[in-house]
């Protein structure tokens, strides 16, 4: 028995936990994990509490970079700072934000 996870029920899902992502993250998250299951024809279940933990959102590139062991030199681009991010784990951008893979 499986249950169909839409946008609504998958953000549903993160009742209690709105200290960890905003809506905007969560659409994000959403939507990234209907592309991976769309592309590699795999489902994914639904697991709140591990997505918690491998995850997490920033309100700017810089931060994110930095947090993921980013050491620029002063004046670095957020370009800079993303490709970095980009090389060295999952990234989802949003309006609003960033959501990066914790590894």
């Amino acid at each position: 028995m499986k249950t169909i996870v839409t946008s609504h029920s998958f953000i549903e899902a993160f009742c209690g936990r709105q200290d960890q992502f905003t809506r905007p993250a969560l659409e994000a998250l959403f939507a990234y994990f209907e592309q991976v299951e769309e592309d590699t024809d795999t489902e994914i279940t639904l697991d709140p509490i591990t997505i918690c933990c491998q995850w997490a959102e920033y309100s700017s590139i810089m931060e994110a970079a930095n947090d993921n062991g980013f050491r620029g030199v002063k004046g670095d681009s957020e370009a800079h700072a993303l490709e970095y991010l980009y090389e060295k784990t999952q990234v989802i951008k949003f309006d609003g934000g960033i959501v990066v893979f914790n590894r």
